[in-house]
Parts: structure tokens; sequence; C-alpha cells
């Protein structure tokens, strides 16, 4: 019996024998693929301002919840939790990229500084104010 090259599991179907590798190691091959093209494109930064706003239905922003690090159930500001830190490295990842904002922890002193200070009912966080935080740090 043929066996799938990662985990050693038996191969039933055709197309996993074929390809020696079973189903779900070939998915989860597959989404490290697809993770580290999606790494490997062209960093465009963001030019605007960050906008969070409290509504019936919760808190809403122009930051789109792309890295999941603290925070599954979504953004939060106002407090220095795991909603925050999630917001604060969305949103310095949209100005300079993950790999600086994750850097030496930047992006939770940024939620010090922005986020966690940000009244409850929302506000703005101005792109030449985070321009102007990050040269103090020696960040471009």
């Amino acid at each position: 019996m043929t066996k799938c090259s990662i985990c050693h599991r038996p191969l039933k179907d055709p197309e996993s024998v074929k390809r020696g590798i079973g189903p779900i190691c070939y998915g989860k091959m597959k989404s490290e693929e697809e993770q580290k093209k999606e790494e490997q494109q062209e960093f465009i930064p963001f030019e605007g301002d960050i906008i969070c706003k409290r509504t019936e239905y919760g808190p809403i922003t122009n930051v789109t919840h792309m890295i999941v690090r603290h925070s599954p159930t979504g953004f939060e500001w106002g407090y220095g939790g795991s909603g925050p830190a999630d917001l604060a490295l969305n949103a310095l990842t949209m100005y300079i990229g993950r790999e600086k904002a994750e850097k030496d922890g930047l992006y939770q002193e940024f939620k010090w500084k922005f986020i966690a200070t940000m009244p409850i009912e929302g506000g703005i966080i101005r792109r030449e104010d985070v321009m102007k935080w990050l040269k103090e740090r020696g960040v471009a």
C-alpha cells in the first residue's frame, strides 16, 4: 500500500497515490505555499488615517484583520488587551509591513501609544502622527 510521503498514512484515492501526498497534507502544503506567495508580494504602504468607530453592531475600522495573533474575535481599542494588540499589529503592518511592525515588539509600543489610549467610542489615528512616531524610533 502506498503511504503519504509526509505523514505516512495509507493513501486510498488515485489522485493522492499519484501525488504521493494525502489530501490533508496536500491542503496544508498548499496553504503554506499561498501564505509564502502573499508574503512575497510587493508591499504598498497605506497612505490614509486609521478610523475606528463603535456601532450598535460592535467596533468597525478601516483596518483589515489579516493577521490574527492575539484575538480571533476581532479588534478593540481603549485598553491594552488582545483585541487592541491585533488592531495595532494590523494597522502598523499597513504602514510599514509585517516584518518591521513585529520587530522588537514595535506594534506593542504602537498599541500603548495609539490604540489603548483611544476613547472607547473610537477615533482617528492620523497618518502624520504615526509617521512622526515611527521617525522618532528610527523606523523609515
